[in-house]
């Protein structure tokens, strides 16, 4: 049987014990393209009620790995940045939406948009990729 980018995010979800555990879900594979969905738990608010910057990169990052691996090769993180834009709050449902921007070589660049439920852009992010040699 031939591999798609749903069974190669299929495969890499069966081991990913964070997504598991934090209920992330992952959806809308397609070749350069994931979405990661997250409902934040009262556990993920920092000091001042908001979403804790660190669960919000995580969610971005899921999208970003995903996307860069439904290709084949086994693709990691280089480099990444996020920016805040919005507070989120817990109880929030959020969507992480991956999609390439660019390829070349072993290198790949990846913009991430972090939504709530109403659509308002809550963070930004880039991700640069490498394919590891096999």
């Amino acid at each position: 049987m031939a591999e798609t980018p749903q069974s190669r995010a299929d495969a890499m979800y069966r081991e990913d014990r964070t997504c598991q555990e934090l209920g992330i879900r992952v959806d809308g594979i397609a070749e350069g393209r994931a979405t990661a969905h997250l409902r934040l738990a009262p556990t993920m608010v920092n000091g001042h009620g908001t979403a804790h910057g660190g669960y919000l990169f995580l969610l971005a990052d899921v999208a970003f790995a995903y996307a860069c691996n439904t290709r084949g090769a086994t693709t990691v993180a280089q480099a990444a940045q996020v920016s805040f834009l919005r507070p989120a709050a817990a109880g929030d449902e959020l969507v992480a939406e991956a999609v390439e921007r660019s390829r070349f070589g072993a290198n790949g660049i990846y913009d991430v948009t972090v939504r709530r439920a109403d659509g308002k852009v809550i963070a930004e992010f880039r991700g640069q990729s490498r394919s590891l040699p096999k």
